[in-house]
């Protein structure tokens, strides 16, 4: 009998949500095609929410970069943790073919939280045709996480017929982190169009990192400074930091690493050192 095999019986027989998380998780490590149905079964039953995660994190190993159809099928779940869930999965595998049917949960699913891990996962994907819906969610959808994942994902698909939109979202949007993530986005599409936005956000964000109190919005201010911010936005970041509580000292390092990789510095601390 095959490991994968014995695994999935003492899967079949265990209660013990510990063990099964363990048995889930070796058979991650299996690689085991075979054993993308029993998952994908077990997957789509009533089960505790931390062992979805383990069976993500296993189907994710296992079936590479081809999505199963019976793990298309679980965009249809009654449940919503597993609607979300097939949608993370299926936004790691980066199979186009999945491009469809999450456009379609995008349009008509009545969860947000699903909506949201929709359009991460085809901001992951980066099929171009994706766009137009992305479109049509970060301009319409009522709620602002959903916008702000349309917005961030339409800067990961790169395609330029959507600046205008994106635009229209920084200046339209009632949400500032919907312009934000908007201005995050247009700065990868078209730099040289939206050069005057950056310069006039990049000076918004700073006076938000100098003079806000909520840590929320300096965190978020910190991250997309990440984004589009300048070396001199990076020395106050720098400045912030010291004095900073541990939220915004993580927001403004996760920021900092994204300035290097975007200026083509080796690491953080290669970049930091450059600035000071």
């Amino acid at each position: 009998m095959k490991e994968f095999e014995v695994l999935l019986e003492e899967l079949a027989v265990s209660s013990d949500i510990e063990i099964q998380c363990t048995i889930i998780s070796r058979l991650g490590e299996t690689g085991e095609k075979e054993a993308i149905g029993f998952l994908v079964k077990y997957f789509s039953r009533k089960i505790d929410n931390v062992i979805k995660s383990h069976i993500t994190n296993a189907l994710i190993k296992i079936c590479g970069k081809k999505a199963p159809k019976e793990l298309l099928k679980l965009l249809r779940h009654e449940s919503w943790v597993t609607r979300m869930k097939a949608a993370e999965i299926l936004g790691e595998i980066g199979d186009k073919k999945a491009v469809p049917l999450l456009i379609r949960t995008l349009r008509i699913d009545p969860e947000q939280t699903v909506k949201e891990w929709v359009a991460i996962s085809l901001g992951k994907i980066g099929d171009k045709k994706a766009s137009k819906p992305l479109v049509a969610s970060l301009l319409s959808d009522p709620n602002f996480e959903v916008r702000m994942e349309s917005a961030n994902a339409l800067g990961r698909i790169l395609e330029k017929k959507s600046t205008n939109s994106l635009l229209d979202a920084y200046y339209l949007d009632d949400d500032y982190r919907v312009k934000w993530a908007a201005a995050s986005a247009l700065v990868k599409l078209d730099e040289e169009k939206s050069k005057e936005l950056i310069e006039e956000l990049t000076t918004n964000l700073i006076d938000i990192i100098r003079f806000e109190k909520d840590e929320i919005i300096v965190g978020a201010a910190a991250k997309t400074l990440g984004e589009i911010g300048n070396e001199i936005s990076a020395k106050i970041l720098l400045k912030t930091m010291k004095i900073s509580r541990e939220l915004v000292q993580l927001e403004i390092n996760l920021a900092l690493d994204c300035m290097a990789k975007r200026f083509n510095y080796r690491n953080k601390e290669e970049f930091v050192k450059n600035i000071h």
